[in-house]
């Protein structure tokens, strides 16, 4: 004898609605000349040295005075608060990259 069930299944939407990031950010620099650059390093391949390339370009085309780096110990964790402090007193804008 074939016993006859019914099974019930609720169906749940898995969309959202975006939500919109509150962060505005930095007013613009209108030129770099004689700014102070921060970079920071992602520690990936080749990150160190794109820096360095843009770094070298930043200062001969368009005057930029100083450059601070940093590197990070690893890719996947952030910049240590206290360095984003730090470089947000000492440098006019920062650059951050990624290696590969």
């Amino acid at each position: 004898m074939a016993l006859k069930t019914r099974t019930q299944y609720t169906l749940v939407d898995p969309t959202t609605q975006p939500i919109p990031a509150s962060f505005s950010g930095a007013r613009r620099l209108e030129d770099l000349r004689g700014k102070r650059l921060g970079l920071i390093d992602d520690s990936k391949p080749n990150g160190k040295e794109l820096l360095e390339e843009l770094a070298d370009l930043l200062k001969v085309q368009y005057g930029v005075s100083d450059v601070v780096y940093h590197r990070k110990p690893s890719a996947s964790r952030p910049a240590d608060p206290e360095v984003v402090a730090r470089m947000g007193k000492e440098v006019d804008y920062a650059i951050v990259a990624i290696g590969d």
